[in-house]
């Protein structure tokens, strides 16, 4: 992986760099022809000065038309122009300047500057072998009026020759930072790698099994946050094997006990070693349990749809007060037969949106638990009450209570704290009683004290403007 990295990060640089040093090439080219160019358009613009000064003497007869052009012809000679001027009355080498360029530009330019206007052009003249031409155009002016154009005008350098030397200084400049940068590049790399290397050695540790592979985080860069991600998928997945090797163990635990009891009595059936009154009670008693085994496999089944968001629900407005109250009633038989006390308090007119079958089945299964796993003679709290935008279902008891280590497993799968093993039930009913609290918009807590009680709070929201099937 180093060397491919290093071969890809290494061809890119190279790539980038010839680009760079192109681009400045040719930046530094533009600028330095710009630049000599300006200065030669600067140049020829100061001698218009000196044009206009003799043009002007001219006009008030200090100097004669022979002098003018000798003057003119000396302005030429020292400061190596050309200089033309084209009116009615007024010219000066006017065929000259014809002879640099092609027609139609020229008499472009000379309209403009009859017009009033100055002009400045660096072009190439096809009749002068595309030499580039450096020209300026400006009026001469009589009483207010334009009397002539002129223009002075110059062969410029190939300014791509004074580029040139730097050009070719910059290519050995790249040559020479091109072995510092290939050993940064080697250093970077390895810097960059490590982290990657050690991502991979500790994912192919998860796939092989061991869930407990971590890699170091260092800095705050994307790298350690994706270390950071790692890790907390790691964490995860080492807490879903867990949690799945004990659902193993629990599933195989709750059914061993059925299994074992309906094995027995028809083993002692098969040996008739059983009276009739005996029959019975032992056909009574596997009955009982292939009752428990199925429920809980149905039990399973139906968490397996809760997280495989399977389950549809079916959403209208609900009287939570009377589903309470209903519930309160169906279950105080089953408290009287216990030798336990249900109590229930209920504000009235509570209604919400939901399902009304999967509420009354999260109230069967937090109040049915209160009922199981206490001794006769406990007393059980049911109270419903809205606060704001929500509502709040607690049921309290003052029983046994859950051991402190326990309370924050209460609501996994097939948990059952160990005073609880012999205790009836699936250890499936909290969790799936969470599961449809939670599609209601809402949330589901325990508070618990060993030897002093349980309590269960649901809050669901009056409102939802959505709700979702799972």
């Amino acid at each position: 992986m180093l060397n491919s990295i290093f071969r890809k990060w290494l061809f890119a640089s190279v790539c980038i760099s010839l680009v760079m040093v192109l681009v400045m090439s040719l930046s530094i080219s533009w600028v330095v022809q710009r630049n000599y160019y300006r200065q030669g358009i600067d140049r020829l613009n100061g001698q218009t000065g000196a044009v206009e000064e003799a043009f002007q003497q001219r006009l008030s007869d200090e100097m004669t038309a022979a002098d003018f052009r000798k003057r003119l012809k000396r302005i030429e000679q020292e400061n190596k122009i050309n200089i033309s001027l084209v009116g009615k009355k007024v010219k000066f080498l006017k065929q000259d300047l014809y002879e640099v360029g092609v027609r139609p530009d020229i008499k472009g330019w000379i309209d403009t500057v009859s017009s009033g206007n100055h002009i400045s052009r660096i072009s190439k003249f096809s009749k002068q072998d595309n030499e580039t031409m450096l020209v300026v155009g400006f009026p001469l002016m009589k009483k207010g009026q334009v009397a002539a154009a002129a223009f002075i005008y110059s062969k410029a350098a190939d300014a791509r020759a004074l580029a040139s030397p730097i050009r070719k200084m910059i290519w050995p400049i790249a040559l020479v930072c091109a072995g510092p940068l290939v050993a940064l590049l080697w250093l970077a790399t390895r810097r960059f790698v490590r982290p990657i290397l050690q991502l991979n050695h500790a994912a192919g540790a998860i796939a092989g099994g061991d869930f407990s592979s971590r890699v170091a985080v260092e800095g705050g860069d994307e790298l350690a946050k994706l270390g950071g991600a790692f890790n907390t998928m790691a964490g995860r997945m080492e807490r879903v094997e867990e949690q799945r090797r004990r659902l193993m163990m629990e599933i195989a635990h709750e059914l061993r006990t059925p299994l074992t009891s309906i094995r027995g009595t028809l083993q002692a059936l098969k040996d008739g070693i059983l009276t009739d009154k005996e029959q019975g009670e032992f056909v009574e008693l596997s009955f009982g349990e292939a009752g428990r085994l199925g429920r809980l496999i149905d039990s399973i089944h139906e968490l397996s749809a809760f997280e495989e968001h399977q389950i549809r629900f079916e959403w209208e407005e609900v009287d939570l007060t009377e589903l309470v109250q209903q519930t309160l009633q169906q279950l105080r038989a089953k408290a009287a037969s216990t030798g336990m006390h249900l109590h229930g308090e209920t504000e009235a007119g509570i209604t919400l949106r939901g399902d009304p079958a999967r509420l009354r089945q999260v109230l069967l299964n937090v109040i049915g638990n209160a009922l199981e796993h206490n001794p006769a003679g406990t007393e059980v709290f049911v109270s419903l009450m809205r606060s704001g935008v929500n509502v709040f279902i607690a049921v309290r008891d003052k029983g046994l209570g859950i051991a402190e280590e326990h309370v924050p497993h209460v609501f996994e799968r097939l948990y059952k704290a160990e005073s609880s093993r012999s205790a009836r039930g699936s250890g499936l009913g909290l969790t799936i009683a969470r599961y449809i609290v939670q599609a209601h918009g809402g949330t589901m807590t325990v508070v618990s004290e060993l030897g002093k009680g349980t309590e269960f709070k649901v809050e669901l929201p009056l409102l939802r403007s959505t709700v979702t099937n799972f």
